[in-house]
């Protein structure tokens, strides 16, 4: 073994698969000014065991990359609330909704039940999430049964909601007129993704519904809130009508 100004260095080392010897390797640091050495391991072998161990190696890490992005999208998928039989939905509309929704457009699909609203709606998100969008699913009934609660929980779902990339509404309007706390508070959230998108960071909102925008407002509240999130949503979503027999009959 060597002994350099402050540091040790080994001295060679045989390869386990072959024998030859491996030098050992340093690399130059600055300690108070002066340029050290210190050992950085040893030269790899080239015989074909040698590369054998790296290559299995590399392989491993390279599988445990992927598990460890695997993991980390379901957790994502997860925490999204996208329902677990929408999360391999396919429509042949879903890539280039995609595309306009990254680009921040939102979407109002609309149209009878069993038309593909929730299917093209939830195939569109998965791709935005994939892509690296946060993506949050709310059912409006559950959504608007949560909004008109008070207290931190409620508050942090709202912020939630409003804060995340793109927000997906499933069935709006099938709820019936809500309590004017709710559709108030629904408003709130829809106004608030409304004022929090820039040109660098657009939060689009994609809503599903049985119902034209114009419908809405009886359908949401009795007071002035429907009409108000009806306005909102015709300035910020592009309606889309999916018409056609119900194919849950078929």
């Amino acid at each position: 073994m060597r002994l350099t100004t402050s540091h040790f260095v080994p001295g060679p080392t045989a390869c386990p698969h072959c024998g030859a010897e491996r030098p050992p390797i340093t690399a130059p640091i600055t300690v108070r000014g002066r340029e050290e050495r210190i050992f950085a391991g040893w030269a790899p072998c080239t015989c074909e065991g040698a590369q054998a161990e790296r290559d299995a190696w590399e392989a491993e890490q390279e599988r445990a990359a992927r598990g460890a992005a695997e993991a980390a999208r379901l957790a994502k998928l997860d925490a999204s609330g996208i329902p677990e039989r929408y999360r391999c939905a396919a429509h042949p509309w879903a890539q280039s909704l995609a595309e306009r929704i990254a680009q921040g457009q939102g979407f109002y699909l609309f149209g009878p039940n069993g038309t593909g609203k929730t299917t093209l709606a939830c195939a569109a998100a998965r791709i935005c999430l994939d892509r690296g969008m946060s993506v949050r699913f709310a059912v409006s009934t559950s959504l608007l049964e949560s909004l008109r609660e008070f207290g931190k929980e409620a508050r942090s779902l709202a912020d939630d909601l409003a804060g995340c990339d793109l927000l997906v509404i499933d069935d709006l309007g099938k709820e019936g007129a809500g309590t004017p706390r709710a559709a108030e508070r629904l408003f709130d959230l829809v106004n608030e993704r409304y004022n929090r998108s820039t040109l660098l960071h657009p939060r689009p909102t994609l809503v599903t519904s049985n119902f034209r925008r114009g419908e809405l407002p009886r359908m949401i509240s009795e007071g002035g809130a429907g009409l108000a999130i009806a306005s909102r949503l015709s300035e910020t979503t592009e309606a889309v009508e999916m018409g056609g027999p119900d194919r849950r009959l078929a």
